[in-house]
């Protein structure tokens, strides 16, 4: 009796040769060999070639070609063999052909109209004005200006000002105007003073309380502020 196959999970039978890997390893030694040949042998590889060097043609006259060429430069004109040729012919092409507008225009050409300078002559020693000069008179320092000094008081004591005032502060600079919130009591005195804008000064800025302290203001049912400004100037003397 033939015994069952066993059955199993991997096949462990021996598979033929397979010929495909040699076969593709000649067929690539082959093309390597190949393009060898084109390459290296058929198409070999450029040398760059280095430039000439410079060469410097000495002429001697003892040698027969020469010394020909030298006795004609000397029957001829050397500069048509030394320096190079110039034709008037070859710029006229190269250059454009512009010309611009303003060529055809003539243009009238006018004589300044600026009178020539007088020529003065050499003043004379013995002129009236070398033997009898005329003094000038002294000229006369300008008098600066004076601007006396006001008082400036606002709507709200209109009604409380006084008839007439005291002898104004001055000052010997020209300074900035001092303000001051007044409040007046209803006998006419000037009680609360506070300073509101400074003269950068501060005597003068004392001069204006006092001056207001001196001021009697006109008598009023009520108490009454607002704000007096001093204008400092300088009285006429």
């Amino acid at each position: 009796m033939n015994q069952p196959e066993a059955h199993l999970i991997f096949d462990w039978r021996k598979s033929p040769w397979n010929y495909r890997l040699p076969v593709l390893i000649a067929i690539s030694l082959f093309a390597h060999i190949f393009c060898f040949y084109i390459f290296r042998v058929v198409y070999p590889t450029t040398t760059s070639l280095l430039p000439p060097s410079a060469q410097v043609t000495i002429l001697d006259p003892t040698r027969p070609q020469d010394k020909e060429l030298l006795d004609w430069v000397a029957m001829n004109n050397p500069a048509k063999i030394s320096g190079p040729r110039f034709d008037s012919r070859v710029v006229g092409q190269i250059t454009p052909r512009y010309k611009p507008s303003y060529s055809t225009l003539s243009v009238e050409l006018r004589r300044s109209e600026s009178a020539k300078p007088e020529e003065q002559g050499m003043p004379s020693l013995f002129s009236a004005e070398t033997l009898l000069p005329i003094r000038l008179r002294p000229q006369e320092e300008a008098v600066p200006k004076t601007f006396p000094t006001r008082c400036e008081i606002a709507s709200t004591l209109q009604s409380r000002a006084p008839a007439s005032w005291p002898a104004f502060p001055t000052s010997s600079a020209l300074s900035d105007p001092t303000s001051i919130f007044v409040g007046v009591s209803p006998e006419g005195e000037a009680d609360y003073l506070f300073l509101m804008r400074s003269s950068e000064n501060s005597q003068l800025d004392q001069k204006a309380e006092d001056f207001i302290r001196k001021v009697k203001f006109k008598p009023g049912p009520n108490r009454d502020w607002g704000m007096v400004t001093l204008h400092w100037g300088r009285n006429q003397p």
